[in-house]
């Protein structure tokens, strides 16, 4: 691939991320989802694979977290490669982890590398959240 093909690609499948995460901002799923592969997969946890695997993921983000937002602080795109550093703030308004509604906003930032395809889809995601953080700010665990 010659280097502005790169380049584009990388371009692309940035912009791509970045409207896949406003889309779940708006709680957009359909919309949000077509971002995806048909094959996609979840790496760094084992999931339904494909669309419906990512639906469940993120309608289940909105069911627990009715208000969430990600904001995107970083992203960096190569090749087919995208990674981004993010803050997702939510408030605690429904029983997770056990524990009841806090009305407490939470704050956590997590990490996501995806690659895409050909066609400038998601194919292959990984995460890491802190879960820690969020943990700690439910009262689960003293920090």
């Amino acid at each position: 691939m010659e280097r502005q093909d790169t380049l584009r690609t990388a371009a692309r499948n940035k912009a791509n991320y970045l409207e896949a995460k406003e889309l779940f901002n708006q709680n957009n799923i359909d919309e949000c989802v077509l971002h995806y592969a048909e094959d996609h997969e979840v790496k760094s946890k084992q999931s339904e694979k494909g669309r419906n695997g990512i639906r469940g993921f993120l309608e289940g983000l909105h069911q627990a977290w009715p208000d969430i937002q990600i904001t995107v602080e970083h992203a960096v795109a190569e090749d087919n490669w995208v990674m981004g550093r993010s803050v997702a703030t939510a408030t605690h308004s429904n029983t997770v982890l056990g524990i009841p509604p806090t009305g407490k906003q939470i704050v956590a930032t997590f990490w996501d590398l995806h690659l895409f395809n050909d066609k400038g889809l998601i194919s292959e995601t990984w995460n890491l959240m802190d879960s820690l953080a969020i943990m700690q700010q439910l009262g689960v665990i003293k920090g």
